[in-house]
């Protein structure tokens, strides 16, 4: 709201130029402009619409991460049980590398490369879990990793994908003719023409801004959320806090046992 507000003021100074400094009374009656209004505001709602599917979808993305990366925990402590050959230290050791390299590659520090390798790495060391007599379980953790491949996949595709790059061509040009109509327009009074300006150059900017930062859910920056229209993380990141603790927990009563 606030970073929309000087494309407002701008608007608002141009008309009060013309009209009290130039004397510019306008060509057409504001009412002869609705029919422009009308048409602006069905393909905000067609290009809302869109984003907001996927912006739905990706809300889900997280969760199901954090949950998929659990389970694979989870199958690392079942092999572990009566197979005291089995490091599960090692394996959630290397299940954190890979939380970190997620929450790394969300907020732009590591490239889609970093993050495919490091997936590839985890399932090497799943394919492992053979050697010490854990192939069922080993299974079913590459099944896991299959899905967070996918969510990873499905990320890429949504950040990088934009929507429908002519409606956005069309309601960029619809805005600024609308704008350019309300410089051009004739008021029954100062009042009236402050408030409408002000009020349609506010909706029409604000929301197309909305709809390019609804097209990215993932687009954080190296120190958190760049937008105000990002997915929360919360899942993954409270994820990682308990994988933490249970790996710090390990490792000091390891050290303690030795």
């Amino acid at each position: 709201m606030f970073t929309t507000l000087p494309y407002v003021a701008v608007a608002l100074a141009v008309k009060l130029g013309l009209t009290l400094g130039a004397h510019y009374g306008g060509v057409v009656e504001f009412t002869d402009v609705s029919m422009v209004l009308t048409g602006g505001v069905f393909l905000i709602g067609f290009m809302l619409a869109g984003t907001m599917a996927d912006f739905k979808e990706s809300e889900k993305i997280p969760g199901e991460v954090a949950c998929t990366l659990e389970m694979i925990e989870e199958t690392f402590a079942q092999a572990a049980v009566g197979r005291a050959s089995f490091d599960l230290g090692a394996h959630r050791r290397a299940l954190l590398s890979l939380a970190n390299e997620l929450q790394d590659w969300l907020h732009k520090k590591r490239s889609g490369a970093d993050i495919y390798a490091a997936l590839t790495q985890l399932g090497q060391q799943i394919q492992d879990m053979e050697k010490v007599g854990a192939g069922p379980h080993a299974n079913g953790a590459l099944r896991e990793l299959h899905n967070l491949r996918k969510s990873v996949t499905r990320i890429s595709v949504i950040s990088r994908t934009g929507f429908l790059a002519s409606g956005y061509a069309l309601l960029e040009v619809l805005s600024v003719a609308i704008i350019g109509l309300l410089l051009v327009s004739r008021f029954k009074n100062l009042i009236t023409e402050v408030t409408l300006v002000s009020f349609v150059t506010l909706i029409y900017v604000y929301m197309v801004r909305l709809i390019r930062d609804i097209d990215d859910p993932f687009e954080y920056s190296e120190g958190g959320q760049r937008g105000a229209a990002e997915v929360e993380l919360f899942p993954l990141d409270e994820y990682v806090q308990r994988l933490t603790t249970r790996v710090h927990v390990q490792t000091t009563g390891a050290r303690a046992a030795s």
